[in-house]
């Protein structure tokens, strides 16, 4: 189960690390679908200007309705952002795997 576990988080890694540099909108979706789990956003909006990622989310446990919060990511980070992400993941296979 171990090894199954690293095969599962090595593959999603080398996912992350292709889709990175695609803009494709199904790219987009995986991006956007790993912050709004680890964020718990409500949603997420990814807009990418002179090689950075702008990202807004909305919480989803703020009390306040219109709450945003935006991070500015530099291209090159955003892949090792999202892996840091699951790698952080209290639910994800990651750490499931390491006990």
């Amino acid at each position: 189960m171990h090894i199954e576990g690293q095969n599962i988080t090595a593959n999603l890694f080398q996912l992350i690390n292709q889709n990175c540099t695609d803009k494709s909108a199904k790219a987009r979706i995986i991006q956007k679908a790993i912050l709004k789990k680890f964020f718990k956003a409500s949603e997420v909006i990814i807009t990418e200007r002179e090689n950075t990622f702008h990202i807004t989310m909305k919480p989803v446990l703020s009390s306040a309705p219109e709450t945003e919060v935006t991070l500015e990511i530099p291209q090159k980070h955003i892949a090792s952002l999202l892996q840091d992400c699951i790698k952080n993941d209290p639910k994800g296979r990651a750490n499931s795997s390491q006990k």
